[in-house]
């Protein structure tokens, strides 16, 4: 019943959703009862425990916290005198503001693995940029959702460890993956700054008009604190990664529990938030009943983007509970194929996998058989690795689910559904194609002896 229910989830969500037109968190709730329904007399155990480990989730948390911080930073103007800064510099491209988002999704990637951080940290900035110099709302969200990809697709991450750890790749080595997996990372972000590329032409997206970009100097003058916004966004980064984060990690500071406990996704809007406030408090006491007016109208925001993170959430751990991870892996090592047709139902398999459940979890359910599957038929465990982890870098694009899908629609205020066809056909296609490539060799990865 776990290959059933995720078939289950999907169908629900697109019929209430596309078919009926219904808001997409109604959707996503739908479909929640009916992977439970398919529980039988375990399914109320199953929904209850899907919705404890749902409202428990700090990526919920995020969800909202993030549309709140949008909405402050908007209202205070902090954003705007940012996005001039950015705009005087990186304006005079076409479509500067999407290749400075790809360009920092790539960077969080390198230091930090979780997808749902990465569109958070990213769209705070980028989003509110892309829109005002032309991109839609549905382009700008799907870019970022798309991006966030590369937290799994670069090294390192935490995903890339679990697999490291089990008995099927015992032929690799963290470093041989390490390497291996930054030549890989370096197609994936190739092949965006392509998207962006293509995107920028075919929706005739122009550099900002020289009218409309103030000079650096006096943009400077004029926001020289709206930069502090970084300190947000770099704080909870170098807390839990780095040479600060391994001495803070000694027993005798706070150790690796209370480093551990530091999230990006919940402390980057609080941090934002906070700065936000401090720079636009002269703006909110000279005009509060706008700025209020401003958060009530996003009350409904909230609660969509809440409410469809808790669906999502709460629905894998259902799938979990039926046995979707055991399921296919006997479905996987019931054949007997040649390395071309193993490797390309090894792919599409964990793209599917990875559509309800994070990157952490789709490894620690396929993984083993996965790795298994590919060194079966003469792969490199190195190789099965990187195979695998490119494919579980879709979790964030996959529609109808996925955190950073719903984090970054909600910062765009952009309609869920309408990222579904661009977030599939862009990002989750091509990866299950790069990924296919890598395996058999025709894109070569450095592999270290």
């Amino acid at each position: 019943m776990g290959i059933v229910s995720l078939l289950v989830f999907i169908a629900v969500t697109v019929l209430v959703n596309v078919v009926l037109h219904r808001n997409i968190a109604e959707a996503l709730l739908l479909a929640l009862v009916a992977c439970a329904v398919l529980g039988g007399t375990d399914g109320p155990r199953m929904l209850y425990d899907g919705i404890i480990k749902g409202s428990q989730s700090d990526v919920v948390y995020a969800g909202v916290a993030f549309v709140f911080m949008g909405v402050i930073v908007q209202a205070t103007g902090l954003i705007h005198r940012l996005i001039t800064i950015l705009n005087s510099v990186f304006g005079r491209v076409r479509g500067g503001a999407a290749y400075v988002s790809t360009f920092g999704s790539a960077l969080i990637g390198l230091v930090a693995g979780n997808t749902a951080g990465n569109a958070a940290t990213v769209g705070s900035v980028t989003i509110p940029w892309m829109k005002e110099t032309g991109w839609s709302n549905t382009k700008a969200a799907s870019l970022v959702a798309g991006n966030s990809g590369l937290g799994v697709a670069l090294p390192p991450n935490s995903t890339m460890f679990i697999l490291l750890a089990l008995p099927a790749a015992a032929g690799a080595t963290s470093s041989g993956v390490y390497v291996a997996l930054a030549c890989a990372g370096a197609y994936a972000v190739l092949y965006r700054l392509g998207v962006v590329w293509l995107w920028t032409r075919r929706d005739g997206i122009p550099p900002t008009p020289v009218e409309d970009r103030e000079p650096f100097g006096q943009a400077v003058r004029e926001g020289w604190k709206s930069p502090l916004i970084f300190i947000g966004l770099v704080l909870p980064v170098i807390l839990t990664v780095g040479p600060l984060s391994d001495w803070l990690a000694r027993e005798e500071n706070i150790g690796e529990g209370g480093v551990g406990s530091i999230s990006i996704i919940v402390w980057v809007p609080v941090l934002i938030t906070l700065i936000a406030l401090v720079e636009g408090w002269k703006i909110i006491r000279r005009e509060p009943k706008r700025f209020l007016g401003e958060i009530r109208g996003e009350v409904g925001q909230f609660a969509t983007v809440g409410v469809s993170l808790f669906a999502s959430l709460a629905a894998a751990s259902v799938m979990e509970d039926l046995g979707v991870g055991t399921q296919l892996a006997d479905f996987l090592t019931s054949f007997s194929l040649g390395k071309w047709a193993m490797l390309l139902l090894v792919v599409i398999v964990v793209v599917i996998v990875a559509t309800p459940l994070s990157s952490t979890a789709t490894a620690a359910a396929i993984g083993a058989p996965a790795i298994a599957a590919l060194t079966s038929v003469g792969i490199d465990p190195t190789v099965a690795i990187i195979v695998v982890l490119l494919c579980t870098s879709t979790e964030g694009a996959s529609p109808p689910m996925g955190a950073p899908l719903f984090l970054a629609a909600g910062m765009a205020e952009a309609k869920p559904v309408k990222m579904f066809m661009p977030l599939a056909a862009y990002f989750v296609l091509p990866m299950i194609v790069l990924a296919w490539l890598v395996g058999m060799g025709y894109l070569p990865i450095y592999v270290p002896a």
